[in-house]
């Protein structure tokens, strides 16, 4: 099935309906990429902690009495029990509900009753998780020896420190259950050639909503107007650009349409400027890191797309709104007015990709050709042919 792809393609049937296929997604992508968990200003205060799941797996994302964020399976190294039952709260200790095993927030074994006497307490921590901050963002990694982010920070902290990532809030969190197999979610979000006859409120925002050839013009010409301020770098080094041993990753400033400052109804300004920024500049960037996980940085607000596979036939998608954290609602933002483009946008896009998963599932679906204005997409199923065909189970 993987020598039969066809690069420029969409995928065959067996990739969105076989079990086996879905199973081998989960070792050699969801456990071995940088996957985005959330926020620091979600557990502001020691013992504060959240769960954040993905097909089989529960991660107990934690303040630890030192001030650190730290990751532990939610697995009890008894009988493996889940730890934690409830989405989020406050916990001294994390205290088995099955048989009272107890770890401290560092996953530590610190309670074990009536255990024999050559049990080692050492041997039985709770598995810990990698745990990489970006700014405010909490991103983990299931693998012992997880792919490298050197790359990553060397080509964009100068820019990323422009837009405060250490000084922002999450003020909205919505999921999106979705109907579908996780990569329909995915290649939906790679490509905008589906934006302008189903996305109006998108289109009106962004010029990436119209029509290939003025879009790419108009880019340009932004380009050229910004050229060498960092704000304006572009770095594709995503999905088959990748480089071994390096965490994809993509960084790019597009533009708005005319006389838009930001994703709001009017397109006037959401919330104060984040960072160190001074004024608007008529775009947005993106920014990808991994290969589930995509940011749209405006001037004044950060919104967050999250694709996590739930099954082989379910997904959500988990959307994340951040502003800097000195900002009061009701007088330095509105909420809805703060999260109206992207909550409609995803409304519309759960349906479409509800109905692609239909299509899909029908007898006479077959892979069909991309176009011009789907070469991300492109990207993204060669380098998922590719890393399925060279796992190697390590």
């Amino acid at each position: 099935m993987l020598n039969n792809y066809k690069s420029g393609y969409s995928l065959s049937q067996c990739f969105y309906k076989d079990e086996s296929i879905y199973d081998l997604e989960v070792k050699s992508i969801f456990h071995k990429h940088w996957l985005f968990a959330g926020h620091t200003s979600q557990i502001p205060n020691i013992g504060d902690y959240f769960l954040f799941e993905i097909s089989e797996e529960s991660i107990i994302i934690v303040r630890n009495k030192k001030n650190k964020i730290k990751a532990h399976v939610n697995v009890c190294r008894h009988r493996g029990s889940n730890i934690c039952s409830e989405k989020y709260g406050n916990k001294k200790l994390l205290n088995c509900p099955y048989h009272a095993w107890s770890y401290d927030l560092d996953g530590l074994l610190i309670t074990a009753r009536d255990m024999p006497s050559d049990f080692k307490y050492k041997n039985n921590n709770l598995h810990s998780v990698n745990v990489e901050l970006i700014g405010g963002f909490i991103f983990i990694n299931l693998a012992k020896k997880p792919l490298s982010l050197y790359n990553f920070k060397r080509d964009l902290n100068k820019t990323l420190d422009l837009f405060g990532l250490d000084d922002l809030k999450l003020v909205m969190h919505k999921s999106y259950p979705i109907p579908a197999n996780w990569k329909l979610a995915v290649e939906n979000y790679n490509e905008c050639y589906h934006c302008n006859p189903s996305h109006k409120e998108f289109s009106q925002i962004h010029m990436m909503g119209t029509d290939n050839k003025v879009f790419k013009k108009r880019k340009n010409d932004f380009h050229e107007q910004n050229k060498g301020k960092l704000k304006f770098a572009q770095f594709n080094c995503y999905y088959d650009y990748a480089q071994t041993g390096q965490e994809g990753y993509q960084y790019d400033r597009n533009p708005l349409k005319p006389g838009i400052l930001s994703g709001t109804v009017k397109g006037s300004p959401a919330a104060p400027l984040l960072g160190n920024l001074t004024e608007y500049d008529n775009g947005a960037s993106e920014l990808m890191l991994g290969p589930l996980m995509f940011f749209l940085l405006y001037d004044d607000y950060i919104v967050g797309y999250r694709f996590t596979p739930l099954s082989l036939n379910n997904c959500v998608c988990d959307i994340f709104w951040f502003v800097r954290d000195d900002a009061v609602e009701n007088i330095d933002y509105e909420i809805n007015n703060l999260i109206w483009l992207w909550d409609t946008t995803t409304l519309a896009d759960k349906e479409i990709i509800s109905n692609n998963q239909k299509g899909v599932n029908s007898s006479f679906y077959s892979p069909g050709r991309l176009s011009l204005m789907e070469d991300f997409q492109k990207s993204f199923l060669d380098w998922y042919i590719n890393t399925l065909s060279s796992y190697t189970g390590d």
